[in-house]
């Protein structure tokens, strides 16, 4: 089902998946026309009430997933429990997730209880309609927080993409929009659903129905069976597969022990022939890129993308980023920025409200940046009259002090203050909480930096707005970060794993300059 692809993306913006092993024999037999289906109308009367899927990356199974539905008084219950299991640097990291989604006869919601726990970590969340407000407490970390969103009568869960053909009806060309709660993004999204007759004879499972899925930026592709039941997902141009399984099939995926590949070391590294001695001292870098996209990196006045023109297929894109000049951030041609509780204006922004700095501003699930032990933190390290820069400058050499780096997930900056240890996730979510409590905008950002004597390797770190961006490495201990930075996506909407996703496996890089 759907809901486990967003599980999958959420958590493991590594994950690839495909296993052509265990697709079942298609008969031989003539197929039976297909005709269209009829809306069952209520959930009452779906011809399926439970399903068991299996999840694979790369010939590896590496999670599952299930659901059941039940009778909830006049109501109804989605009960979801998935397992995912990834290696990274030889460590099994263990996620798992139950929710329970109560929802009417006709699939609107009611509300949803989900917890997830990673690596022994918990986090647990609800969601409850309130008239025309949906209201979400998440619980995390020992803390409560909790978000209102105005919502009107027809709002649904994402659990319910994949039952929604066989609710309203299955025919060609048939197209259904409406809009979601996805609790992975904290959000409402709008969902298009498109359906198609499978060509010919019956695909894998008996699938005679295909449905085109947009949630955002995720692109799946369902194949459904007589009944409207989803069989086959596949997403990322076939990448990640989520398969029609059994009970038994999960019995033995719990009772082995994981032998998949190393995310880390066998698919995220990029190595390169040329090898860059002293990358923290690089300034200006200058690689090609081939093999994805160019539309996937993004550009700004610290990176450009300039399209390969040589006429050779596959030939690819160069990128080429230039370290930030410290003295376009000159500080003493800036105002000292006194603390002040009569203060909300973003530091260095210049006069009036940006709503793109303020953004960057806001205390978020991960990044709690108006938590006072984060405040209190931060006033320690800087002072008032510390110019913008200073600040950052503090900040970084203080976690550089005081923050191991250690492959330790958190789900929050709070979370990675207390244990004073984590990965450059951690390091970048943190460092953002500080750097937003001063008033100073910061996003975490995600890309490739390049590691000697190994090759680039996917990374976390974050930006801060100080009359113009620029990048910072708290992980690395860098203000400005070094020029083997090269950026994918910026963690604005939460969809910046489905970029990496794209790329992860498919990178061919070749250093062309640095300096």
């Amino acid at each position: 089902m759907n809901k486990g692809f967003h599980f999958i993306v959420l958590f493991c913006a590594l994950i690839l998946t495909q296993n052509s092993c265990v697709f079942r024999s298609v008969s031989q037999d003539k197929p039976e026309p297909v005709t269209s289906v009829e809306g069952c109308g209520t959930i009452e009367k779906l011809p399926f009430k439970e399903a068991w899927y299996g999840t694979y990356f790369q010939e590896d199974k590496v999670g599952y997933s299930h659901f059941r539905i039940e009778p909830a008084g006049e109501n109804y219950s989605i009960n979801t429990d998935s397992v995912m299991r990834l290696v990274a640097l030889k460590k099994t990291n263990e996620i798992s997730m139950k929710e329970r989604v109560t929802v009417r006869p006709d699939l609107t919601m009611v509300g949803f209880e989900s917890a997830v726990t990673m690596n022994g970590k918990d986090l647990k969340m609800t969601g409850t309609a309130k008239g025309e407000e949906f209201v979400v407490t998440i619980n995390v970390e020992g803390e409560e927080l909790t978000r209102t969103y105005p919502v009107d009568e027809r709002l649904f869960h994402s659990s319910a993409i994949s039952l929604m053909p066989a609710l309203k009806g299955i025919e060609e060309g048939k197209r259904y929009a409406f809009e979601v709660f996805n609790a992975e993004k904290q959000g409402l999204e709008k969902v298009e659903l498109e359906i198609r007759m499978v060509k010919g004879s019956p695909g894998p499972s008996g699938a005679v129905w295909r449905v085109k899925n947009r949630l955002g930026r995720s692109r799946i592709d369902s194949w459904l069976n007589r009944k409207g039941l989803t069989v086959l997902e596949k997403a990322l141009g076939g990448s990640l597969i989520t398969m029609l399984e059994n009970e038994d099939t999960v019995a033995d995926f719990l009772k082995k022990k994981s032998d998949a590949k190393d995310l880390i070391l066998d698919f995220s590294l990029i190595p390169v022939t040329r090898r860059i001695p002293n990358p923290e001292r690089v300034r200006f870098l200058k690689v090609r890129i081939s093999g994805i996209e160019a539309s996937l990196i993004p550009q700004d006045r610290r990176q450009t993308v300039t399209l390969v023109e040589d006429g050779q297929p596959g030939a690819g894109f160069t990128v080429s980023v230039r370290c930030e000049d410290l003295m376009e951030f000159d500080t003493k041609k800036r105002r000292i920025v006194r603390e002040s509780s009569h203060s909300s204006s973003p530091v260095g922004a210049g006069s009036g409200s940006d709503p793109v700095l303020e953004k960057h501003l806001e205390s978020t699930l991960a990044i709690q940046s108006d938590h006072e032990e984060i405040v209190d933190q931060a006033r320690k390290i800087v002072r008032p009259t510390d110019s913008p820069m200073k600040k950052v400058s503090k900040l970084v050499a203080w976690m550089e002090e005081n923050i191991e780096t250690k492959m330790q997930d958190s789900f929050t900056a709070l979370s990675v203050l207390r244990s004073r240890e984590g990965e450059c996730q951690s390091h970048a979510g943190l460092y953002a909480a500080l750097a937003r409590s001063q008033r100073i905008p910061t996003r975490v950002v995600t890309g490739l930096v390049y590691t000697e004597k190994v090759g680039f390797l996917y990374h976390a770190w974050a930006e801060s707005y100080i009359d113009g961006w620029i990048a910072v490495d708290p992980t690395l201990n860098q203000v400005p970060a070094d020029a083997t930075h090269i950026k994918i996506a910026v963690d604005e909407t939460g969809d910046e794993a489905h970029t990496l996703l794209e790329m992860v496996g498919k990178v061919k890089m070749e250093v062309i300059e640095f300096k």
